[in-house]
C-alpha cells in the first residue's frame, strides 16, 4: 500500500460513526436522514429565489458584504465562533453569486486544498448526468453491463446505473472500517479499486434496499471512461472543471490509474463553491449550460424510497432551521457544500478530522437567519 493510501486508510478507520450519523442519526437537530413517511421529499417546499442577470466568477470571485446583498451581517458572528469550536478550516458563503462572508482558521487560507472525501460523488453524479445529456449512457434504466462486460450473463446483468447511482444495486458492501473486515479499506488499500468493486456479489434484488455504499459509487470510474473513451479525470476536466474554472482541481486515482470515484477530489474552498454555485444556477455558466437542468433537479430530488433524503448521490437534507429546498454534498471530515436555492445561498464548510458533535442545523440557522433578517 502506497504512503498516501495508508494515510487515507489510517483516517477512513474513524468514518464509520460519521456514515452511521448521517444516515441514522434520530437526533431531531443532528439528523440528515429520516424513514420515507417522516422525510421531506425536497419538491422545493421553498420557493426558488429569482435573480435577474445572475453574476459568475471569472478568474476569481467578486466578493461583496453581507449588507449589499441583502443579509444582516450580525448572525454570521455566530458562524464564526461555532466554527472556532468545532475545528472548521474554511468557511466560503456565496449570496447572488458573490462571496459576501470568508473565514480560515488554523493557517489557512483560499488557496489551501482539501479532500473532498465523499463530497466526490455529487461531482461524479453530475458527470452521470452530462453523459447521458451527451447520449453516452442512454438513462437511468440502461443495463451497467453495457459498460461492464465482466457482469453480462451473471444476476448482475439487471443492476442499472440508477441502480448504483442511488446505493441500491444490491451488491454486497460493508461500511466498517475496522480492517480487515471493513469493504471501504480494503478497497482502498486495492491496488485496482475498480476489480474490487466490481467483484461483489448480489445479495439483495437490484433496486429494493437502500444502503450506503462506496463500492457503487466506484463502479462508476469504470462506467463513465467506457462511456466516454476518457479517464474520468479527463472527462471531468473538459465537461466539468474546466468550464467553470475550478483549476485547482485534482481527483486522486488508484495505483492502476483509475479515478477514485467515490472520493477525494483535492480542491479549495472557493473552487468546491463553484460546483455549488453550478447547481444553484440550474446547472449553467454564464452562458453554457454545463449540466443539464433536467439532472440538476433529478439527483436533488429523492432517488428511491427507501431513504427519501438521499438522491442521485445528494442529500437532501430536512433541517428544522433552514428551507426545505437545501440539499448537500457531503463527506467524511465534515466536508460540505450545501445549497439553498430559495436563499440563493451556497455555503462550504472544510475542515481537517471528523467532529462528531458537529450539527449542520446549528451551523446554517444564522446564516439562514442573516438572510431572511432574524
Amino acid at each position: 500500500m502506497s504512503s498516501r493510501a495508508a494515510k487515507l486508510t489510517f483516517l477512513l478507520c474513524v468514518v464509520a460513526t460519521s456514515v452511521t450519523l448521517i444516515a441514522c442519526s434520530t437526533d431531531k437537530e443532528a439528523a440528515t436522514s429520516c424513514v420515507p413517511s417522516s422525510c421531506a421529499t425536497n419538491e422545493s417546499l421553498a420557493t426558488p429565489a429569482v435573480v435577474e442577470n445572475p453574476v459568475f466568477p471569472g478568474a476569481d470571485w467578486e466578493t461583496s458584504s453581507p449588507e449589499a446583498e441583502g443579509m444582516n451581517a450580525t448572525p454570521l458572528d455566530n458562524v464564526d465562533a461555532y466554527c472556532v469550536e468545532h475545528g472548521c478550516r474554511a468557511v466560503v458563503v456565496l449570496r447572488h453569486g458573490r462571496i459576501v462572508w470568508e473565514r480560515y482558521w488554523g493557517g489557512w487560507d483560499k488557496d489551501s486544498t482539501d479532500n473532498s472525501w465523499s463530497m466526490a460523488k455529487s461531482v461524479t453524479s453530475a458527470l452521470v448526468g452530462i453523459a447521458i445529456h451527451e447520449g453516452k449512457i442512454k438513462g437511468l434504466d440502461e443495463s451497467a453491463s453495457d459498460f461492464i462486460p465482466e457482469w453480462r450473463g451473471s444476476n448482475r446483468e439487471k443492476i442499472t446505473v440508477g441502480d448504483l447511482l442511488s446505493m441500491t444495486s444490491g451488491l454486497t458492501w460493508t461500511m466498517l472500517y475496522d480492517p480487515p473486515s471493513g469493504d471501504t479499506v480494503k478497497m482502498l488499500g486495492s491496488a485496482d479499486q475498480v476489480a474490487y468493486a466490481l467483484n461483489r456479489q448480489v445479495y439483495r434484488e437490484p433496486g429494493t434496499d437502500w444502503y450506503y455504499s462506496d463500492g457503487d459509487a466506484q463502479t462508476f470510474s469504470r462506467i463513465i471512461q467506457a462511456a466516454t473513451g476518457m479517464p474520468v479525470g479527463e472527462y471531468a476536466r473538459e465537461k466539468l472543471f474546466g468550464p467553470i474554472g475550478m483549476q485547482d482541481a485534482n481527483w486522486m486515482t488508484d495505483n492502476a490509474g483509475h479515478a477514485m470515484t467515490y472520493c477525494c477530489i483535492f480542491s479549495t474552498a472557493r473552487d468546491f463553491a463553484r460546483f455549488g454555485y453550478l447547481f444553484l444556477r440550474n446547472g449553467k455558466w454564464g452562458d453554457e449550460q454545463v449540466v443539464p437542468a433536467d439532472w440538476v433537479k433529478t439527483s436533488t430530488q429523492p432517488s428511491q424510497i427507501e431513504n427519501l433524503s438521499y438522491g442521485y448521490y445528494w442529500w437532501l437534507v430536512d433541517f428544522p432551521n433552514v428551507p426545505k429546498d437545501m440539499y448537500a454534498a457531503m463527506g467524511f471530515a465534515t466536508k460540505r457544500v450545501y445549497v439553498i436555492p430559495s436563499l440563493d445561498i451556497v455555503a462550504v464548510r472544510l475542515g481537517e478530522g471528523d467532529d462528531l458533535n458537529w450539527n449542520d442545523n446549528t451551523f446554517l440557522k444564522p446564516i439562514v437567519d442573516a438572510a431572511t433578517g432574524q
